[in-house]
């Protein structure tokens, strides 16, 4: 064992830092002398086999950045969706002013390397084990295959995150002995899609092939609809810009021996993307996955529709983890943060940004100022009041369409516990720098659960899952390649309108017929339709920056510039004024994460990304 604990600490050095990076390895330092021990036994090959999956992101977390890692979801904050208070009410967490390689900004790099090799030493050493005896337990060969397969994906899910975050990763591909070389070079972009791509069509050969609705139990554990899904999105974005010959800074970055890390541009991955979005859109119509729709007397309900969703597991679900940040009213996570101080417990303080608030559509289908491809709509008017489940609100939050009113929730509306009128302006600018209070005026009502409250007897928790893969986000990233590769297939508009009718929204086309087979109309059409659907779920970051829109104004996909809310001290008539509440700072490099410094520091081969 001690030999094997100095392997741990050499790949420690290496790769950063290993914090709980074998738990099991410790249990078992006391009786165990080799990792042949670890393989012959039933229950520590399964304990190995489960911590593969430490993991897998938990974007329910979006609370508190003091304590976010990179497998939570920080992204939010970062994103123009939110803002998000740190621990004593700090105004950022280094995530929107300057940082460098040193500074600690929710890094995957050490953690999801250590998962890896984890993955590494199962794929190499488990196999099947039979015990004597009335009590003995077995791990049949279908068993092994089925967790080999599983180890496999998650090792390539793993690097898909780390693609994502850092762009070309050095590869890694078996458990490294003392004598074995620890200082890998970062290999090029193309290699790694095309690494994770041949790990996932092997790996799903070998994964459960249906899906797990009906089971409670496996509903976490990856499946061949989860493998499909997940080579979707790297093939997208593989072609994506930011991959494909759009960021000009890359192309001096290359290896200590001379090899280029980033490609130049191929228009036909776009192609290859929508080829894989296909595959996986084939699996899931084949009955394995279906959009959640909830109805009222047998009629579409929209406003319930996108309620539920987010409330209990569901044939839209691909993928979600048990693991979840939701905290309950008695905690200080996601519920308590997102119930307002006036009520019992409330602490009010994840904010929703104007922008995002701006960018919703009317409950016609049609925005609140002139887009690209469709023109403002006559319903929406910013001046006056009207009457709203009781209340009287500002003219802007009138007629919206239903995932503005599951997503935002704005002063004037009341609280549907206490039918409480809930006002975020009184007390003004000063109350406003402390911990606890929506800074934008907005608070996220999003995968909140609307039974969950601290009053007596109260439901002070409700459970439910935290998403990873959902189908509306694969219609339209289908709809994206598509769009890319053959912008004349009505496929494009077909999967966009299935995501928009869900939410109570006319067609694209029937709005504006000249939409139809633009290619920049759909394209603008989309990304503001992956905007609007998947906000605050953790996705919105890393697509802005692989669009290679993340240096834009604000409103318009920019991370960096003044963002705003409403709000005025303690005068409602002033309130409803847009108002800037921060300004962030965004520069060409942050489009990639530095490769971070203590990496580099015990590396010879490393190099380090572009303005780091």
């Amino acid at each position: 064992m001690k030999i094997y604990k100095n392997l741990v600490l050499s790949i420690c050095l290496f790769f950063g830092s290993c914090t709980n990076f074998l738990d099991v390895s410790d249990e078992l330092a006391g009786g165990l002398t080799s990792i042949n021990d670890v393989f012959n036994n039933v229950a520590y090959t399964k304990r190995w086999y489960s911590q593969i999956f430490d993991g897998v992101p938990d974007y329910s977390s979006i609370h508190n950045l003091n304590y976010a890692s990179g497998t939570q979801n920080p992204w939010t904050s970062m994103a123009d969706e939110v803002f998000t208070e740190t621990a004593g009410g700090a105004q950022n967490a280094g995530i929107y002013s300057e940082w460098n390689s040193a500074s600690n900004n929710f890094h995957r790099w050490a953690a999801l390397f250590n998962l890896i090799r984890q993955a590494n030493i199962f794929i190499e050493n488990a196999k099947p084990i039979s015990s004597a005896g009335v009590n003995a337990q077995i791990l049949t060969k279908a068993d092994i295959d089925r967790y080999i397969a599983d180890a496999r994906f998650m090792r390539a899910f793993y690097y898909y995150l780390l693609l994502e975050m850092y762009g070309p990763v050095p590869i890694v591909e078996k458990s490294l002995n003392l004598t074995d070389e620890l200082d890998y070079e970062r290999r090029p972009i193309d290699e790694v899609v095309n690494f994770i791509d041949r790990e996932l069509l092997l790996a799903m050969e070998g994964m459960h092939q249906g899906n797990y609705h009906s089971n409670e139990n496996f509903r976490a554990v990856p499946t061949k609809g989860t493998a499909l899904a997940l080579r979707a999105k790297l093939w997208v974005y593989a072609a994506s810009p930011l991959f494909n010959g759009g960021f000009e800074e890359g192309f001096q970055l290359k290896t200590s021996e001379g090899t280029p890390l980033f490609p130049a541009r191929d228009a036909n991955k776009w192609k290859k993307a929508a080829e894989a979005c296909k595959d996986f859109i084939t699996f899931a119509e084949a009955g394995n996955y279906d959009l959640y729709k909830a109805y009222t007397n047998g009629v579409l309900d929209p406003e319930r529709s996108v309620y539920e969703l987010f409330q209990e597991y569901n044939s839209e679900v691909i993928w979600a983890t048990a693991k979840n940040s939701w905290g309950g009213m008695d905690g200080s996570s996601f519920d308590r943060r997102a119930t307002p101080t006036s009520e019992q417990n409330g602490q009010g303080d994840i904010a929703v940004v104007q922008e995002l608030v701006d960018d919703f559509y009317m409950k016609d289908g049609l925005p609140i100022k002139d887009k690209a491809h469709l023109k403002k709509s006559p319903l929406y008017k910013e001046e006056g009041y009207s009457p709203f489940n009781g209340s009287d609100v500002n003219n802007m939050y009138i007629n919206r369409e239903p995932r503005f009113y599951n997503t935002v929730f704005f002063s004037g509306r009341k609280w549907h516990i206490t039918n409480n009128t809930v006002t975020f302006h009184l007390g003004g600018n000063a109350d406003r720098t402390k911990a606890y209070y929506p800074m934008s005026g907005f608070m996220l009502y999003k995968r909140f659960n609307r039974t969950v409250h601290k009053r007596v007897p109260g439901v002070t928790s409700r459970f439910r899952p935290s998403y990873i893969f959902r189908l509306a986000e694969f219609y339209l990233i289908y709809a994206e390649a598509l769009n890319e590769a053959e912008p004349g297939s009505a496929d494009i508009l077909k999967y966009v309108n299935l995501v928009r009718t869900r939410a109570g929204l006319p067609d694209l086309e029937v709005l504006n017929p000249a939409i139809k087979g633009n290619q920049e109309l759909q394209r603008k059409a989309i990304q503001l339709e992956s905007r609007i659907e998947l906000a605050t779920e953790g996705q919105r970051y890393f697509d802005v920056k692989r669009w290679m829109l993340a240096e834009n104004e604000p409103g318009e996909g920019g991370l960096g510039g003044d963002f705003h809310g409403k709000f005025s001290a303690g005068n409602a008539a002033a309130f409803d004024q847009r108002v800037k509440f921060q300004t962030r700072i965004w520069k060409r490099k942050n489009y990639l994460f530095p490769v971070p410094l203590v990496a580099l520091q015990k590396s010879t081969k490393l190099v380090q990304n572009p303005g780091w």
